[in-house]
């Protein structure tokens, strides 16, 4: 349905909604953002640009003479230059009056080791680059309030499709600022002085209690949509996560400036109808006809575009046989709403490849996620000789919104079938419910080796869709006291694609203080920040079902 927006250019977008607009659709020859919070310390955003994509780093990173991953950075383009589809201009304010820090903060373990939150020159930063390996057709400048009449920032100005004030709130600059980027078309402002309340806008419409109005007696019009989007944008600024920050750029971007597959609506009309009855009827049926099946469809439809986080906690809120059995059906065997969505690919993250003195390889890769796990009657050579929980790892923390903040995550590794030939993941968590209700939930993941030592294909049934998963062992302490895997993945049917890391240790808790620059390092091989990790609440974990699914 907005197909309609996407083909035309701004400037003819514009002139569909009656407003004055000057500013095209634009291209350039330049993927990467340029980092400016001293504009004079970095040349003019000019058109002679060098073209920039995310590749490998060519050092390892050496820690106690093992070699952990390797992440994606950018590198110089040897190819063609990758068309710009969308540029974005941040601003924040980190010095002077009414500076803020943003509301990402450290672990608590960490007892303010690395600091108490992230300032959000920091955070702007880490999202220009997280923006790239979203969508290498999208960039993103930062510069500081006070450089808003710099030569470097009228340019990045103009090139601009999209501006953000985030934490701006000195009276001084903002003059200077509305000024400056009066020429871009869209942007909001965020956590700022209430005299930018007024600039946020899409498309050069403003968006004011007038916009609101309009929506209301006009649900069908452009500006119910418009007021839906700022609605949407709203609440994942207010989540107070950097995930859900990203995706609320993602968000504006494809409303106004671009198609981005990560933030587009799924589908919807008389095809998706018509798929759904003919197809499976039956499991329609049933589930609208169970309070608590059509609670959860009613759930998911209230979650904006592809809000990972809002539509999981519905998922696990709500999950039964006949919520699966209409996914399965609707999603999985049919595809309805024609999804396809791809496992991220960025950041290319490396897993390690020694480990204590020696060559990493399969079979200890294999033990390197078993872990602690060491089950009576099962035959097993253990890299912990006294290796004898009920589980592998427990989570300390996880970077992902939608799936690593769960309560007492325990992670089960370990080989079934005759002989141990197959290879399981259990994941066996706690859900508070929308409903308050506290529950267990688990999920069934069969594990295959990667071609590369530390690498491991897993794929999972959840709720009727499969997901499948790239995961890398990215560092261990020699004596199994922690472990950092990342992972990529994506419910294809689903229209979703994620990312994510997990921290673990054997009791969930974080290992002593020598070991949290090592941790550190490698979270910063998988491209995350210590301050985009969530603590995991490991405080009242008795009773989890953590028994073996599959038998030796």
């Amino acid at each position: 349905m907005l197909a309609g927006r996407y083909a035309v250019s701004v400037r003819g977008y514009c002139a569909d909604r009656g407003c004055s607009c000057t500013a095209p659709g634009r291209t350039s020859n330049r993927s990467s953002a340029v980092l400016l919070t001293r504009p004079k310390a970095h040349p003019s955003l000019g058109s002679s640009r060098v073209a920039f994509r995310p590749g490998k780093v060519s050092v390892k990173t050496q820690h106690l003479g093992r070699r952990v991953g390797v992440v994606a950075s950018t590198t110089p383009l040897e190819s063609p230059a990758v068309e710009l589809r969308g540029r974005v201009l941040a601003v924040v304010q980190s010095t002077g009056a009414g500076a803020t820090l943003s509301p990402y903060s450290y672990p608590p373990s960490l007892d303010g080791a690395y600091g108490t939150a992230a300032r959000w020159d920091e955070v702007l930063q880490h999202m220009a680059q997280r923006l790239e390996w979203a969508d290498a057709g999208l960039a993103m400048d930062v510069f500081e309030a006070q450089d808003a009449e710099s030569p470097a920032f009228q340019a990045a100005a103009e090139a601009a499709d999209l501006f953000l004030f985030v934490g701006v709130r000195d009276s001084a600059v903002i003059q200077k600022l509305t000024a400056a980027t009066m020429i871009i078309p869209t942007g909001a402002a965020l956590d700022c002085a209430d005299e930018l309340e007024g600039v946020t806008r899409l498309l050069f419409q403003p968006c004011t209690p007038l916009l609101a109005e309009a929506a209301r007696l006009l649900p069908w019009s452009q500006a119910s949509k418009d007021a839906t989007t700022m609605a949407l944008v709203h609440e994942l600024f207010s989540r107070g996560n950097p995930n859900d920050f990203l995706f609320m750029i993602l968000v504006l971007l494809n409303a106004c400036v671009t198609p981005v597959s990560a933030a587009a609506p799924t589908g919807k009309g008389p095809g998706v109808i018509w798929c759904m009855i003919s197809n499976c009827r039956k499991e329609v049926l049933e589930c609208v006809n169970d309070p608590n099946c059509k609670a959860g469809l009613d759930c998911l439809e209230g979650c904006g575009l592809n809000d990972q986080v809002c539509s999981y906690r519905c998922i696990v809120s709500h999950e039964s046989p006949l919520f699966e059995a209409f996914s399965l059906c609707i999603l999985q065997k049919h595809n309805c709403l024609n999804n396809n969505a791809e496992r991220p690919p960025l950041p290319d993250v490396q897993p390690m490849t020694s480990f204590r003195g020696q060559p990493l390889t399969h079979e200890v890769a294999e033990q390197l996620l078993i872990g602690w796990l060491q089950p009576a009657g099962f035959t097993t050579q253990s890299l912990i000789p006294d290796g004898n929980l009920k589980i592998s790892w427990k989570v300390v923390c996880g970077q992902n919104p939608a799936y690593d903040y769960f309560p007492c995550q325990n992670q089960i590794f370990y080989r079934g079938g005759r002989g141990g030939k197959s290879f399981w993941y259990d994941p066996v968590f706690q859900v508070t419910t929308l409903g308050g209700e506290t529950i267990w939930r688990r999920r069934h993941y069969r594990v295959k080796r990667g071609k590369t030592p530390g690498t491991f294909f897993f794929t999972v049934l959840d709720n009727g869709v499969t997901s499948n998963e790239f995961w890398r062992v990215v560092d261990v302490a020699e004596d199994l006291s922690w472990v950092v895997f990342y992972y990529a993945g994506a419910a294809s049917a689903a229209g979703q694609a994620y990312s994510g890391a997990v921290f673990c240790t054997p009791d969930g808790n974080w290992p002593a203080r020598q070991h949290w620059d090592r941790v550190k390092a490698a979270l910063d091989v998988c491209g995350i920040k210590l301050w985009e990790l969530y603590q995991v609440d490991n405080s009242n974990c008795a009773g989890a079902p953590l028994g073996l699914l599959e038998q030796q």
